[in-house]
């Protein structure tokens, strides 16, 4: 049994001065949850090997695709398959793994990665921008201030005619076409590069909208696209302002439900689902 701990006093800590995807999306899921992460800032339980094999191949492809960005501009040959086991191997090392653990991560990575560099050598998309961050206002109705909507884009291309495309990777399982339709976050991307809040690094220049967004599965080597109309980006951005306002009122109340069994808050919540028997 998980022993309750006194909640904080939401009513009064200060508000997060910047919002993203990862913390709307929290709290759309559960306004509590929201709260004790970005406004009371409690530190979550979280086991580290949750995510040491998805941080290890997102630190990869970082590394290769800034080699192919430096590589271009230098006028040099393109990165090989060293680049990509090296900054894996360094990320994996980095996170503390046992031996016999880091090298079950090696093994799984070998497909993972040589099939990035194939779809790399294929393609006739740049990469332009890798880890490219952005912030963008948001007008919130009834409050003069904005808020501010930032995050980072794994990676932006560009096509031979000039069209830009976003790519987000993900080490979890394939998702249907209709799935990635839905991505919030693939929405907050393009909500962002349709405001001109992403910008070449090579010359300052504002990208123009995206063409299309895609989420790159990993492991199944699969990049699954998909668009966003401009009524769908304008929807995207009344949703945030209404979600900022709800967090401007400490709209904070709990969702129970089957998630709270799996919340790193369950402890400080005291509207949280009981435990299944």
């Amino acid at each position: 049994m998980t022993d309750t701990i006194a909640p904080p006093d939401l009513a009064t800590l200060p508000l997060p001065a910047r919002e993203s995807h990862s913390s709307l999306s929290a709290y759309a899921a559960c306004p509590r949850r929201y709260a004790f992460r970005y406004v009371a800032r409690l530190p979550g339980e979280v086991p580290r090997w949750w995510f040491t094999f998805g941080s290890a191949v997102h630190c990869a492809f970082e590394a290769f695709d800034r080699a192919r960005v430096r590589a271009r501009l230098d006028g040099a040959g393109a990165p090989g398959l060293d680049v990509l086991n090296r900054a894996f191997g360094d990320a994996v090392d980095a996170s503390g793994c046992e031996p016999e653990e880091a090298a079950r991560y090696r093994a799984r990575s070998e497909p993972v990665l040589l099939a990035y560099l194939q779809r790399a050598a294929a393609s006739d998309a740049e990469p332009v921008g890798v880890e490219l961050g952005f912030g963008v206002d948001v007008p919130v109705p009834g409050d003069e201030t904005p808020v501010r909507l930032v995050g980072y884009v794994d990676r932006i291309d560009r096509r031979p005619d000039g069209a830009v495309e976003l790519i987000d990777h993900k080490t979890g399982k394939l998702r249907s076409q209709e799935e990635v339709d839905r991505d919030r976050q693939l929405t907050a991307y393009a909500f962002a590069c349709a405001r001109g809040a992403l910008r070449d690094p090579a010359t300052g220049e504002a990208l123009p909208a995206a063409a299309r967004l895609g989420l790159h599965f990993a492991e199944a080597g699969v990049t699954v696209w998909t668009t966003r109309s401009a009524e769908e980006l304008d929807a995207f951005g009344a949703r945030v302002a209404d979600e900022v306002g709800a967090i401007r009122r400490r709209e904070f109340g709990p969702r129970p439900g089957t998630a709270c069994r799996w919340c790193e808050y369950r402890a400080a919540c005291p509207d949280a689902s009981p435990p299944t028997p």
